[in-house]
Formats: C-alpha cells, sequence, structure tokens
C-alpha cells in the first residue's frame, strides 16, 4: 500500500486532481453541479414543505443524480482532452514518459473528484432533511436511503468514466462534448426507434441501469463494451501513438 501512495501511479492522480481545480472550465463545472444540487434540494424541500406532504430522502438523492451524470462526463472530457489542447503533454510526457500512467491517473483522478463532489452534495440533502424533520411539522422518510445513494454515486461513476473514455477516444474537447451530450440525450431515444435490434443491448443507459436497479448481465456488458471499454481501448491506443511535437 505505501508503495502505491508513493509510486508513479499515484503522484500522477495528486497531479491530475490538483488539475481540476487550477483550471477556469472545472471550476465553472463544478460550481454548476453545486448550484444545480443545491437547485434540486431547495426546490424538493419547499414543495414538500408547502405541500404539507412526505419528503423523500431517497428520492431527492435519486434527483440529484441529475447534475451528477451530466457534468461528470463534462469534467472528464476537459481533463482528459485540456493538455493536449495545449499541447501541456510535452512537459507531462517528459516528467512521465508512460503515456498509459497518465491517462490512467485522469480516469482516477476524475471519478473519485466528481463522487467526493456528490458525496458532499448529498450529506447537505441528509442534512436538510434532518433539519426540516426536527424544525417543521413536514414528515421525512429515510425509506430506500441508501439505493438513493447508490443511485447517484452509480450516475457519477459511469458519467466519469464514459466520459473520460469518449474524450480519450476523439482527443478533441468539443467533438467529446457534443457526443457525450447526444449520448446522455437523445441517443438512447432514437436507438429505441430503430426496428429489429437488440434495443437494451445498444443504449447507453442498460448499464448504469443495471449496476443502480439490477437487471440481465448480458445487455448491460453489451453496452459497457460498446460505450466504455471500445473507446477506451481506442483511447489508450491514440494516447500512445499519437506525436506530441
Amino acid at each position: 500500500m505505501a508503495a502505491f501512495l508513493s509510486g508513479p501511479l499515484a503522484v500522477a492522480v495528486r497531479v491530475e486532481s490538483r488539475k481540476l481545480v487550477d483550471t477556469r472550465s472545472a471550476r465553472w463545472l463544478l460550481v454548476a453541479m453545486i448550484l444545480v444540487g443545491l437547485t434540486v434540494i431547495t426546490l424538493a424541500a419547499g414543495l414538500a414543505v408547502e405541500r404539507g406532504g412526505v419528503l423523500e430522502v431517497s428520492l431527492l438523492l435519486m434527483g440529484l443524480a441529475l447534475p451528477g451524470a451530466i457534468v461528470a462526463p463534462l469534467l472528464a472530457i476537459l481533463s482528459v482532452t485540456s493538455d493536449w489542447q495545449h499541447k501541456d503533454v510535452m512537459t507531462f510526457y517528459v516528467l512521465q514518459p508512460r503515456r498509459l500512467v497518465i491517462l490512467g491517473a485522469k480516469y482516477i483522478a476524475v471519478t473519485l473528484f466528481a463522487t467526493a463532489v456528490m458525496a458532499a452534495i448529498c450529506l447537505l440533502a441528509v442534512l436538510v432533511a434532518v433539519v426540516l424533520a426536527g424544525s417543521s411539522s413536514l414528515e421525512v422518510t429515510y425509506a430506500g436511503l441508501g439505493q438513493g445513494l447508490w443511485y447517484a454515486a452509480c450516475a457519477v461513476l459511469i458519467g466519469s468514466i464514459s466520459g473520460a473514455a469518449v474524450a480519450s477516444a476523439l482527443m478533441s474537447t468539443p467533438l467529446a462534448v457534443v457526443v457525450v451530450l447526444i449520448q446522455s440525450t437523445v441517443a438512447d431515444l432514437l436507438i429505441g426507434l430503430v426496428p429489429n435490434i437488440p434495443t437494451s443491448y445498444v443504449q447507453s443507459s442498460t448499464f448504469s441501469n443495471f449496476l443502480s436497479e439490477g437487471g440481465e448481465v448480458l445487455p448491460a456488458l453489451s453496452s459497457a463494451m460498446i460505450w466504455i471499454l471500445v473507446p477506451a481501448a481506442v483511447g489508450a491506443w491514440r494516447h500512445r501513438r499519437r506525436d506530441v511535437n
């Protein structure tokens, strides 16, 4: 364990984690994620208080998965492609010639960072529920709390990994952003309209739904292969062979 903490990968992870908060675009994405999360918490709590109903914390946490699922891939894209856009890879590859170490560090750093931010937002949501339960007549239920947390975590994990995989394969920030946004909004819907194909095997949401809710294994593996493993393999190959001059 000590060897890992002081090894090349651990050093690269620390560097990549610091870069996530050093750039203006990454900071704005994090601010957007936090603001959207706070908005979801405020709206859910406000509606529950106004209607005198029940605030289900598990549903609130599932709602928080939305900003995580949108922002985490974008943050991953910036992490993977930003160095290439500004030729910073020339410096980093001199310091660490093993390119896949740096690429792997980007995957790990953005996943851990996005998960930590989402965990903080979820903790805030639970604290808000506790305060409301103690200071108002609002009924707060914590049934399914673990499932809600797992749902939010899956959204961030899959979003970070898939965003990094697509970005590593395309190696272009604008193109990767467009592809990820299409994938997360309309791709699955369009796939569902195509006749005579095994829809669940090719939709990107199948794998994330399998992790968060369960389901059939083969469609989930096919979905992960198409949308994560293949782009990640292509990205690893491109990062090893691309000229940095």
